[in-house]
């Protein structure tokens, strides 16, 4: 995993600095440029790379370090310390208290995990981009679109086979509708639906709108407490609109779209790899009951720090992840002009080729013999892992490798330890014939309830405390 590469690198860092016989500023610099040189080609933003610099030289200051400091020990907090403000800062509006107030709110009912997985993710985003929610939480419904959602995966999926009707849609709309019904892909939207589109087109309009006005000063008035600016706000569209202004190239069109990017590409991935994690862990007593294990007796572990720190809980998410990708069908690419050997085939220049992560994943000659079971422990082998991870496209790979992975990292680092700390999970799965996959790929028709941990006393339900 990216993630886990990243770390890796910083680690071996910080620890080729503290086991150096001579622990000087010139060491410290080239420890200091590797890290960034790590997180910059994770693609981290350079402002927040160069923030993050500048904060750790300022407070290692060898000039100014008193003689009986711990230089080794103080280096080590330091880059930790930052390294989680880098992370976390967007992260500080998703609040688990709240979220696990209203679940317990279900009184272990039965609902359909996949919305109430969507409800998560579209919550966690609103919070990291806009710092705004749509309410989802609070009604305990996602008011259809996760479901309307992906019937339009159903119709996207058939039409990308055909080429030329994605290219006949644009001059004739009646020739696609034609070809839909032909195939049954036509559907009616329910009269309950409300998309939250509606409200972060809204939202990000208003405040970019705002931000990139000229600012008018006027006196405030005594006593009255101002609204903080949109530019106090800690988010991600006040980190665009920033950009916007440092950088003039990345243009006012570019911030508008790019501000709801996120949703755009986030709410269905991160709903289907939580649903996916949360499904496999309900559906199997022994390794809920290790995960639960390990979370509840972690401190803090719904902090993102500590939860990358939980071995088994991360081999649980692996492992869903493994056997139910968010995409189901083959990721295309074109043979280049000079053409394609592999194993002992020729793929000539314009070929179409790809690969179907649920088939690769599923490979018994890198996965292992019961590459079809679910099997968390098989990722605590080290020994086996580096193949396992070369050959994982669960975010896709190479140059290719999605852009978002970590805003979902966090939000699933954050919401998986959130829930297991206070609610032991029955899953029903349903028959296998009945689940619906499609190019992107969701676990459907799994109910689930959300009960209370067995020892929470009736003012821990009650008063509890996902947002």
């Amino acid at each position: 995993m990216v993630l886990q590469d990243l770390g890796r690198r910083i680690n071996t860092a910080v620890s080729d600095l503290t086991r150096a016989p001579n622990l000087d500023e010139k060491a410290f610099d080239g420890m200091l440029k590797e890290i960034c040189a790590a997180l910059l080609e994770a693609d981290v933003n350079v402002r927040l790379v160069g923030q993050l610099r500048k904060s750790i030289k300022s407070t290692v200051n060898f000039k100014d370090l008193p003689p009986a400091v711990n230089k080794k020990r103080l280096i080590q907090k330091t880059v930790f310390d930052e390294l989680v403000k880098l992370v976390d800062p967007h992260a500080e509006p998703f609040k688990p208290k709240k979220g696990k107030a209203n679940i317990r709110g279900l009184d272990g009912a039965e609902v359909d995990l996949k919305e109430w997985m969507h409800i998560i993710a579209v919550e966690c985003l609103g919070a990291i981009v806009l710092s705004w929610s749509p309410g989802y939480l609070k009604d305990k419904t996602d008011w259809g679109s996760s479901s309307h959602g992906y019937l339009g995966w159903r119709r996207k999926s058939v039409f990308g086979l055909f080429p030329i009707i994605v290219k006949a849609e644009i001059i004739s709309g009646e020739i696609s509708y034609a070809f839909a019904r032909l195939w049954g892909l036509t559907h009616k939207a329910a009269k309950t639906l409300k998309p939250f589109f509606t409200g972060v087109y809204r939202q990000s309009s208003r405040r970019i709108t705002a931000e990139l006005a000229p600012k008018a000063v006027k006196p405030s008035k005594l006593g009255k407490t101002k609204k903080p600016a949109a530019s106090d706000r800690h988010d991600l569209l006040n980190d665009l609109i920033q950009l916007h202004k440092e950088k003039p190239e990345f243009n006012e069109r570019y911030l508008r779209r790019m501000a709801v990017t996120n949703f755009g590409a986030g709410h269905e991935t991160m709903c289907s790899a939580l649903t996916s994690i949360m499904a496999m862990i309900g559906s199997n007593p022994s390794v809920q009951a290790k995960v639960a294990a390990e979370v509840r007796s972690a401190e803090n572990s719904s902090s993102f720090d500590h939860a990358t720190h939980l071995p088994y809980m991360q081999a649980t998410i692996k492992e869903a992840q493994r056997l139910h990708p968010v995409l189901g069908m083959s990721l295309s690419r074109t043979v280049p002009a000079e053409g394609l050997q592999a194993h002992g085939h020729h793929f000539p220049a314009g070929t179409i080729v790809g690969c179907n992560p649920v088939s690769l994943h599923r490979n018994k000659e890198i996965f292992g013999v019961d590459a079809d079971s679910f099997n968390p422990s098989r990722w605590l082998d080290t020994n086996d892992v580096r193949t396992m991870d070369r050959y994982n496209l669960t975010w896709g790979g190479g140059n290719r490798t999605c852009p978002g992975r970590h805003l979902a990292y966090l939000v699933v680092y954050k919401v998986i330890p959130a829930l297991m700390s206070e609610f032991d999970v029955e899953v029903a799965m349903p028959p296998e014939e009945e689940i619906r996959y499609y190019f992107m790929a969701m676990l459907t028709g799994v109910k689930v309830r959300f009960r209370p941990k067995a020892g929470l006393d009736e003012a821990q339900v009650t008063t509890g405390g996902l947002m």
